[in-house]
């Protein structure tokens, strides 16, 4: 009993807001800065990205120069074929780093009429729950993807930086010769940190599908829960070959905007997680709003492409209403191409969704978890998307 109370505490300390009347005035940076049209969006997106690799996640390296996928056939579980599937990546100047990932094709697939592919970032204690045969199961549930007549990529984290702030450049960042050792034990304040890299991952898969005759490139979405949604929501941003971006219960640092000082804050996120982000972010510990960009401006740098939230009615830490306020606040880009907007009224309740035009929100009842109900609902929203493709 006194080991659950412990535990308890350190989820959720009592110093950490949770209640509403608290959370400060805060001022939003604005989304759209110079931009007052369609054309002028991609300039502006181009300086939001790099506000975000200056000051939170990092400039992730580059696409490899070359890259190349092998692959073994294997039995896996439900109506498809299975793919274990090996990432060879040329560096440049002799550089090279390697990971693989799994995916399942729904059978029935045909060149005439390829898949599209769902890429589930999964961070090292959600592969480990997995197992090696990846199952059906809530967390991953291949079965329903592929019904839905989508491919599903479970992409390990880990094979690509370590989710430990001692190694986690000791793989893809080693290889490139950007890890602490190679550099006198530091980072610069722009270095890589591991979501960027494990972001850098899930792009690699749309190259696999853009040389695969079965797989539809232009149809790639990007999932993650927890660290891993906000690595997907990064991913997104970066690279804008992703039609679709999903974030689950990614909270601070992923879809909860950061000056509401709600659950989990900057500064804990920091002494925790050094690793995920660049040295940079450490410099808004308690000082937010000195941040010149905020989580609403990540979801706004994924127009004119979709873009998802799913929140948990009972992570506080996760902060459920500022995850949907960065959506809001999201407006002016998606009404550039036509979106309509987007108000904090219709934020709905536990058990519901709201979708409007390229953004779309729920609240699953329950706690910090990715569940099949909020599978059906990110399918039901792909469908949606990529039937008017």
């Amino acid at each position: 009993m006194l080991a659950a109370l412990l535990l308890a505490a350190l989820a959720a300390p009592p110093e950490f807001n949770y209640d509403e009347a608290e959370v400060p005035d805060y001022t939003l940076p604005d989304v759209l800065g110079e931009a007052n049209s369609p054309e002028d969006w991609p300039g502006r997106r181009a300086e939001i990205v790099r506000l975000f690799e200056q000051h939170v996640y990092g400039v992730a390296p580059p696409a490899p120069e070359k890259v190349t996928f092998e692959e073994t056939e294997e039995a896996g579980p439900g109506g498809a074929w299975w793919r274990q599937v090996r990432a060879e990546c040329d560096l440049g100047d002799g550089k090279e780093s390697s990971f693989p990932f799994r995916i399942a094709v729904p059978n029935g697939t045909t060149k005439e009429n390829p898949a599209p592919v769902v890429v589930l970032i999964v961070h090292p204690a959600r592969m480990n729950q997995l197992g090696d045969d990846l199952s059906d199961s809530d967390f991953f549930p291949s079965e329903a993807i592929t019904a839905a007549g989508f491919a599903a990529v479970a992409l390990p984290a880990a094979e690509l930086a370590p989710d430990d702030k001692e190694t986690f450049d000791t793989k893809l960042l080693a290889a490139l010769g950007w890890d602490r050792a190679s550099n006198g034990g530091d980072r610069p304040a722009d270095g890589c940190g591991a979501l960027a890299a494990w972001g850098w991952g899930a792009s690699r898969v749309i190259d696999y599908a853009a040389q695969s005759e079965y797989l539809d490139a232009s149809r790639v979405a990007v999932v993650g829960h927890s660290r891993g949604g906000k690595a997907a929501w990064w991913a997104a941003a970066r690279d804008p070959r992703f039609s679709i971006a999903y974030s689950n219960n990614s909270g601070c640092g992923g879809a909860a905007l950061s000056r509401r000082r709600f659950g989990e804050t900057v500064a804990r996120i920091n002494s925790s997680f050094p690793h995920w982000f660049c040295p940079q972010f450490d410099a808004y510990n308690g000082n937010e709003d000195a941040l010149p960009i905020d989580q609403h401006m990540l979801a706004a740098a994924v127009a004119p492409r979709a873009v998802y939230v799913a929140s948990a009615a009972e992570d506080r830490w996760a902060d459920p209403r500022g995850e949907f306020l960065s959506l809001v606040e999201a407006n002016p880009a998606f009404e550039l191409f036509g979106d309509r907007k987007l108000t904090e009224d219709e934020s709905p309740a536990a058990g519901e969704q709201v979708v409007t035009d390229r953004r779309g929100y729920h609240l699953r009842e329950g706690g910090h978890g990715l569940e099949r109900s909020d599978w059906m609902q990110f399918l039901s929203f792909a469908a949606g998307v990529w039937e008017e493709k």
